[in-house]
Formats: C-alpha cells, sequence, structure tokens
C-alpha cells in the first residue's frame, strides 16, 4: 500500500479551514480516555465550550492549548495534525456484545479503541502484506444458519469442529485485538468493518473462557455477514448472531450425528471439548434438535452452574485461540526496519502505546534515580 491516500480519508472541511488541526482527532483521543469536554477544559485551562468549538471544528487551539491536550490526553501534538488515514468515531457502525446495557460513553470509548486498531492495522500494511478480507456476501433474508453454511463453504472447512477459529479469521483477513477489562468496561465483545477491514475487538470476560471466547468470536462474525449495514441493533440482531455462532461451531447435521439420545453431562462434557464449545450450548443444542425438552435443560443448566468452574477451561488445547495477526505483523515490519518506534511516528503515539494496541506487555525495566523515593 503506497503513500497517496485515497480520497476516501480526506479529513472534514474543518480541517482545513484551521489549517493542520484535525477536531475529529481530538474527540478521539479525549474519549479514547474517557475524559470529559469539561474535565479536558479545566486541566488545559479554557471553557468546556472551547473544546466543544475545537471537536466541531469552528475554532483551532492556540499552539500552547494544543501543547497541553497532548499532555493531558498522552499523545504528540501532531497526533492533532491532518493528512493521516483516519475514520471518524460517529461513522463507524458497530455490534456490542454486553453483559449489560453499555452506555454511550462505553460505546464511543470502544469506537476510538477499534479506530485505533484499524489506524495501527493501516500503518502496518505499509511494510506487510496482511491478508485480505475474505468474507462472502450475504443476501438480505438469509437465515443464520444458511449464512453459517455458506462461511463454512466459502472459507473450506472441513465437516467437523472448527479447530482455532480465531487463527482461522485472521488468516481470512479479520483483525482481532484483546483489550483490558478497564478500558472498555461495559463491553463484551463488538464488531465494526473499517474501510473493508474488518475487526472484532473482546475482552477478558470473554478469553478468560475459551469456551466463551469462541462463541463470541464466532457471534461477532454473525454480525459482520447478516447485519453490515447502519442502525442494525436489538435483541432480534443479537439472537441472529447467537444462532449463527451455533450454527456455525455445531452444525445441525453434525449434531444430529453425535449428541447422546438422553441428557447426559459427562457426554456433553467430552463432546464439547472437542467441538470447542460450552456443555451449555451443547444442551441448547439438544433441546433445539428435539433430544430433550426445555424443562429438562432448566434443570441441566441448574445443575451445570453448580458443577461448573468458569475457569476450569482447556485453553491450552487451543492455542489458536489467541490473536497473533498484528503481533506478527509488526514483528515483520521491524525485521525490515520499521519497527515499533517508527509505527509510533506513523501514528503520532508513544511506543509503548502501540505496544499496547498490540497487547504487549513492556518489558523494559523502570529506572529511576538514586535518592528519589
Amino acid at each position: 500500500m503506497g503513500d497517496d491516500t485515497p480520497s476516501l480519508f480526506a479529513p472534514a472541511g474543518s480541517g482545513q479551514m484551521h489549517g493542520r488541526f484535525e477536531p475529529a482527532r481530538l474527540t478521539q483521543a479525549r474519549v479514547f480516555r474517557s475524559i470529559t469536554k469539561s474535565d479536558l477544559a479545566g486541566q488545559v485551562g479554557v471553557s468546556a465550550a472551547a473544546i466543544g468549538q475545537y471537536e466541531a471544528g469552528v475554532n483551532a487551539p492556540r499552539h500552547d492549548v494544543l501543547e497541553l491536550l497532548a499532555k493531558v490526553l498522552e499523545v504528540r501534538p501532531s497526533f492533532f495534525s491532518i493528512g493521516r488515514p483516519l475514520v471518524r468515531i460517529d461513522a463507524v457502525n458497530a455490534h456490542f456484545r454486553s453483559l449489560r446495557s453499555a452506555r454511550v460513553s462505553d460505546r464511543q470509548k470502544a469506537l476510538a479503541t477499534a479506530t485505533l486498531v484499524w489506524e495501527l492495522t493501516f500503518a502496518l500494511e505499509r511494510h506487510v502484506k496482511l491478508p485480505a478480507a475474505d468474507l462472502p456476501v450475504v443476501r438480505p433474508g438469509t437465515s443464520p444458519a444458511e449464512a453459517a453454511a455458506l462461511l463454512r463453504r466459502h472459507w473450506s472447512l472441513p465437516d467437523g469442529p472448527v479447530k482455532h477459529l480465531v487463527a482461522t479469521a485472521e488468516s481470512r483477513g479479520i483483525v482481532v485485538a484483546v483489550r483490558p477489562l478497564g478500558e472498555i468496561d461495559a463491553v463484551d465483545a463488538f464488531s465494526a468493518l473499517l474501510v473493508d477491514r474488518p475487526i472484532i475487538v473482546t475482552t477478558p470476560r470473554r478469553t478468560e473462557n475459551v469456551f466463551k471466547h469462541r462463541f463470541s468470536i464466532a457471534h461477532e462474525i454473525g454480525h459482520l455477514l447478516l447485519h453490515p449495514g447502519p442502525g442494525e441493533h436489538g435483541v432480534t440482531i443479537e439472537k441472529e448472531a447467537d444462532e449463527f455462532a451455533a450454527a456455525f461451531l455445531t452444525p445441525a447435521a453434525s449434531m444430529d450425528a453425535v449428541l447422546p439420545q438422553r441428557l447426559d453431562l459427562a457426554a456433553l462434557d467430552r463432546l464439547g471439548r472437542t467441538w470447542g464449545v460450552s456443555p451449555h450450548s451443547l444442551v441448547r443444542r439438544m433441546v433445539e434438535r428435539g433430544r430433550t425438552t426445555e424443562s429438562s435443560a432448566r434443570r441441566a443448566y441448574q445443575r451445570l452452574t453448580m458443577v461448573n468452574n468458569p475457569h476450569a477451561d482447556p485453553s491450552s488445547a487451543y492455542p489458536g485461540e489467541v490473536p497473533t495477526l498484528l503481533k506478527k505483523a509488526a514483528e515483520l515490519a521491524g525485521n525490515h526496519g520499521a519497527g515499533i518506534p517508527a509505527l509510533a511516528e506513523a501514528l503520532r503515539i508513544s511506543p509503548g502505546q502501540v505496544r499496547d494496541i498490540l497487547g504487549e506487555a513492556d518489558q523494559r525495566p523502570v529506572l529511576r534515580l538514586v535518592g528519589s523515593e
């Protein structure tokens, strides 16, 4: 990918109006840090109305204010410059998987995270050829089960369990990232399509259990296929994504051949470890396939809740569920002269922030002056 930026990335007219300042960059950095306009204004010594005017493109901050904004938001002053690829937060359509209803601010922060992940991906693609996004077009009205079968055929997956789902998705051009709970606390997982690059972001709340993690990834792939348009949200949409995930991970025909004839939790546990799904989901499949009743399923769920340890899952048996695409791309770029410092320069952030987006722990020693403690 060359240095000529497509017109799709051109900043809004307000950015051009005020020289080198891009208003959307201020919004992105502020939202990512979970700082309100009022709090930011107090820390840099201007009014909340002034911050609003900066973000709306009505006025541009003075040089000294820009320096303070960069310091508070932990970016370089040049982060706010126009001319780099940018996806505006308010233009991103995303689907969210949450344990509870996420506030608008939580969703906005999640979207800011997604835009930074996309920007890092774009920066890496200047040096490394990533797999092209490879998702089939699903016609409107296609059922979740039909879409799941279509994707299996499109990806040439054999009958049986989907081995290493995350690795498979990454090989098909889907960027998967795991972000810490403190960053997007109320959001379990979400997906977005940013400039033809599908991105899935999940949290430790899902990844701590490999079965939940795999189901969430399949759920988000379902959204990418079934609900690509803006404004598609709600209980029905989430149910369709769940149906897609179940059909993709445990196809009906395969389940008919392997599910026990009666509820046997020990047998379902063994089967779940083979297919990479939880016993809970297999109980639900038994209901759907007419192998048991809803009342029996409710009793099974209760028994599973009593005996199940959500942290005692065979994660070591699923090494392909840890995202590696961006890390491997960064390593390859580094081997050819475009290491972390170069990526940080391209993104106008610190090397530590690049490592954070890549999911790498900063292993550098912390040095202090003698007598500073």
